[in-house]
């Protein structure tokens, strides 16, 4: 590496002390930092924030070498500021495996890497050289690396973007919560325990008067097999009542447990709304007050405009069973 005449000029100190702390700040934030909300959303925002945040630390570094003296006329400079981000990375991820209700992920070192690349790879060609002009100066080159750091941020947000996307689609549906039809955007917010769903399935020997999608759910041996509705529109203040319908083709009624939270949740059987329902042979159409569910916590109200989840689900199961759910949502 060559270093500029300029090592010991006014305020280098201030500069490279700046430069520390902004690094310190980033992966202090990578390490400790936590989701504002347990929602899908905001795990996708976080994990599309390695690029962003990694693309500050490589630059970041870049420039605490040139405050250093650094020259970034040539290339070395920008390998060691890739470098050392990348091994920063690794570094903040394996961490993790330390901390409880962490975990290291590859898929969170490779955006790293696209970060660091693509913040580097975009200062390279845009002249922020310290005065020495693009590295990256032919037409063809520009290309390939327009085209590189496109793919890579393409690649690093595409969870978030499909993620948005499935918030949207669950809003547009609103008041129905969940079809149960196999719509593709359905199923991040639909999860089954010690239980298989199949969508769009009727009972094969029994007439049912039900012009809707129906779903069967097959039940497990267990304590609590059953599926969770998570993350529906949140917002239920406008609405009166929950409304799904059950279909059993069975010859004896079957008990099953209908449980709402809140974001407030703090899983306490007493902190949510539970009701036991006896599901007859033939088409059940079950109704809850949403008064009912407002009230259920023992020491506060439910929040009618954070509900976070829904399950529907039997106590120690014994035999393997199943049930046809139809669509599930909110009634005036």
């Amino acid at each position: 590496m060559t270093y500029t005449t300029g090592d010991h000029r006014p305020g280098w100190h201030a500069g490279t002390i700046a430069w520390v702390v902004l690094l310190a700040g980033l992966l202090s934030f990578m390490v400790f930092g936590q989701e504002p909300d347990r929602l899908q959303f905001w795990e996708a925002v976080y994990h599309a924030g390695h690029v962003p945040l990694f693309g500050l630390v490589a630059v970041s570094i870049l420039f605490l070498l040139r405050a250093r003296g650094v020259s970034l006329a040539g290339p070395r400079a920008w390998w060691t500021a890739f470098a050392l981000a990348v091994a920063l990375g690794g570094l903040t991820e394996a961490l993790q495996i330390f901390q409880p209700g962490r975990d290291a992920s590859v898929w969170h070192f490779l955006r790293d890497v696209a970060g660091a690349a693509s913040f580097l790879l975009a200062l390279a060609m845009v002249g922020w050289t310290g005065g020495h002009g693009s590295l990256i100066r032919s037409t063809g080159r520009r290309v390939l690396v327009c085209l590189a750091v496109a793919a890579m941020l393409a690649a690093s947000g595409f969870d978030l973007a499909a993620t948005v996307m499935r918030y949207g689609e669950r809003d547009v549906s609103y008041p129905t919560l969940y079809t149960l039809d196999g719509a593709w955007w359905e199923r991040s917010f639909i999860e089954t325990h010690d239980s298989a769903l199949t969508p769009n399935a009727r009972p094969a020997h029994m007439a049912v008067r039900f012009d809707e999608p129906l779903a069967r759910l097959d039940l497990k041996p267990g304590t609590y097999p059953g599926i969770a509705f998570d993350e529906p529109y949140p917002d239920w203040r406008w609405a009166r009542s929950l409304v799904l319908t059950v279909v059993s083709d069975l010859d004896a009624p079957l008990p099953l447990v209908l449980r709402v939270h809140d974001a407030s949740h703090d899983q306490r059987y007493a902190d949510r709304f539970n009701r036991q329902l006896l599901i007859q042979p033939g088409v059940n159409r079950i109704v809850i007050p949403l008064d009912d569910v407002r009230r259920a916590p023992d020491r506060r109200e439910m929040d009618m405009t954070r509900i976070r989840g829904i399950m529907l689900f039997a106590y120690r199961l014994a035999q393997p069973t199943h049930v046809f759910i139809g669509p599930v949502r909110l009634g005036d």
